[in-house]
């Protein structure tokens, strides 16, 4: 997830796209020699998530410039935080800058209690006007920075009661938003900005970077200290709200932490070389080989052939509704026969992540409504490799298969089908393969991630491969992604990245709107018969192709630093770009 939260999150065309910058930088830009020199040992090294060549974009570090920028990707657990933190293996909440929040009767009104103590790295106090500030600049700035539709979506009106209490109006019932918006932090999240700095500041183009002002600044342990197209360094300041306030023992162990982006080929070789500690999960074989190579690296779990933890997310073959001929529930469902899920899983991921049905992640709060939907699943018959169901559902629409033994359009006109995916995905090849195998004439196309997140949100595509994270307690979080207002008009680029498929349906739209507004629950017959109906729907119509779930080979080098999560110790969910990363670094420890 990648890039994964079940926040109903906003992306949307952004000032501060995703683009490598040259040689020209801001004179700012602190040089390596006038840096302090810091032992290995002491320095904690990110890939980050996200496979780059340099450092996207190093003179914007606004959080909500880009999806794929340096929220996700080392702001999260260095300079910035989040009001509340979720352990998505519990689903506890765990708070943070703030202490609680609390609904009115209605859910329509939320009443939110900040932390007493905690501060700027400046010095400021951080309040209730923060808060406020941030949320009406987002508002303001729809859709044009990330988050910003969402929140218009949502939010009425925001007061600062008084420096430490803040009271949000609702647009409407939101049983789910406060935890959602304010503590999920997955792809999409809400990062409070300081009010006295950004305050007449054009969101939409505020770079929020200047080293020598200590820009940027946020309320967590480290700051920026250089920036350039090699690396980002962080070093630890000399003091942090949180020790003072005795939420952490101490100050982190690490005093430096460089984010260093790397490519996918060169990923695995770093890891074995002592050469980065964290970053994205490698492919199960890449993994299993580093491992072999360097005993310090670990994973969630001990063994394999699973290695990983449950993400939320799934992945997908997605289709672009709005396109002929995948406007057709038949020919959606004509590819569906064409797939092998086991072969998919073996091929793709040597069998380290299971296949799955549904688009919902195995935690136990997902669970607790999958187990009652057995027998929609199983009737929906989704998981059988059957050609001749393909051909009959083909030729039911009038395509024909050529001399050439490839499937034509109805017209008669060749039917070429690219799918769109990101370098270093392992499914689009065996999919690719399964496809031909079936009489398609398909092909994979890898593309560099801003590419192909650009296509899937404007709709410049027609098939891709893609990851879908949503439910993390709750399957609404998941359907809610097949509402039609995600469905943006052919050309238009969309609001949200978990809702690709541009699919539109009266009957589910108005079942989602049901289930927002209810408080949800597995012990509610009536929610869970909404969700069943949905569910039922979407199996039905297969706007996308669920083909397993997303349990990544999590890599971590404990060669310098322990204490990561894992299945023994599973403090919060241990993926690096969700906002909880911050809770791991507070808790490594040097190894020696």
């Amino acid at each position: 997830m990648l890039g994964k939260s079940p926040v109903r999150a906003a992306w949307s065309a952004t000032a501060g796209t995703v683009a490598l910058v040259g040689a020209a930088l801001l004179s700012s830009t602190v040089l390596a020699q006038d840096l302090k020199s810091v032992p290995r040992n002491r320095t904690l090294i990110s890939q980050g998530w996200d496979f780059y060549n340099q450092v996207p974009s190093p003179t914007n570090f606004s959080p909500y410039a880009g999806v794929l920028l340096h929220q996700r990707n080392s702001l999260h657990y260095t300079v910035n935080e989040m009001l509340f933190y979720t352990n998505h293996n519990t689903n506890e909440i765990i708070p943070w800058q703030a202490e609680s929040f609390s609904y009115n009767p209605t859910f329509t009104e939320v009443t939110l209690k900040l932390r007493d103590g905690v501060t700027w790295s400046d010095g400021k106090p951080f309040t209730a006007e923060d808060v406020t500030f941030s949320l009406g600049m987002l508002r303001g700035a729809a859709p044009d920075l990330v988050m910003s539709a969402a929140i218009k979506e949502w939010v009425a009106s925001e007061e600062a009661v008084d420096p430490r209490t803040v009271r949000i109006k609702l647009t409407k019932p939101g049983p789910r938003w406060a935890q959602d918006f304010l503590a999920t932090g997955q792809a999409a999240r809400f990062v409070v900005v300081p009010k006295h700095i950004w305050q007449g500041q054009d969101p939409k183009t505020f770079g929020f970077f200047d080293v020598a002002k200590g820009w940027p600044v946020g309320t967590g342990p480290y700051k920026l200290v250089k920036a350039d197209s090699g690396s980002l360094v962080y070093d630890r300041r000399d003091d942090w709200w949180a020790v003072k306030a005795k939420v952490v023992p101490a100050m982190p162990a690490p005093e430096r932490i460089v984010y260093r982006p790397a490519t996918v080929d060169a990923l695995p070789q770093l890891f074995s070389n002592n050469e980065v500690d964290i970053g994205r999960a490698l492919q199960v074989g890449n993994f299993e080989a580093s491992k072999a190579r360097n005993a310090n690296i670990a994973s969630w779990n001990a063994q394999g052939p699973v290695w990983g933890a449950a993400d939320g997310c799934t992945f997908r073959v997605v289709f672009n509704n709005q396109k002929a001929p995948w406007d057709s529930v038949e020919v959606r469902r004509a590819i569906n026969s064409a797939l092998n899920r086991d072969q998919i899983v073996d091929l793709a991921f040597e069998g380290s992540m299971p296949k799955a049905l549904v688009p919902f992640a195995s935690y136990d709060g997902v669970k607790a409504y999958t187990s009652q939907m057995k027998d929609i699943i199983d009737a929906a018959a989704l998981d059988k490799t059957d050609a001749k169901k393909t051909e009959e559902l083909l030729k039911s629409k009038g395509f024909a298969k050529g001399s050439d033994g490839k499937w034509t359009l109805p017209g008669g006109q060749a039917w070429p089908i690219t799918i769109l995916t990101q370098n270093g995905d392992p499914i689009a090849p065996v999919v690719a393969k399964q496809l031909q195998a079936a009489g398609f004439d398909a092909v994979f196309r890898p593309t560099q991630d801003a590419a192909y997140f650009d296509a899937l949100g404007t709709g410049n595509f027609e098939v891709a491969v893609n990851p879908h994270c949503g439910s993390i307690y709750d399957p609404w979080q998941t359907l809610e992604h097949f509402h039609g207002k995600y469905a943006a008009a052919p050309g238009a680029k969309g609001t949200n990245p978990r809702a690709p498929t541009r699919y539109n349906n009266p009957e589910l739209n108005a079942l989602l709107d049901k289930m927002e507004a209810r408080q949800p629950s597995p012990k509610d017959a009536e929610y869970v018969g909404l969700v069943k109906a949905a569910t039922t729907i979407i199996l039905r119509d297969l706007p996308q192709i669920t083909v397993a779930e997303e349990m990544h080979a999590l890599t971590f080098n404990t060669t310098y630093w322990t204490g990561f999560p894992n299945a023994k110790d599973p403090y919060v969910a241990p993926y690096l770009p969700w906002e909880g990363f911050n809770l791991v670094v507070s808790r490594l420890k040097p190894r020696s």
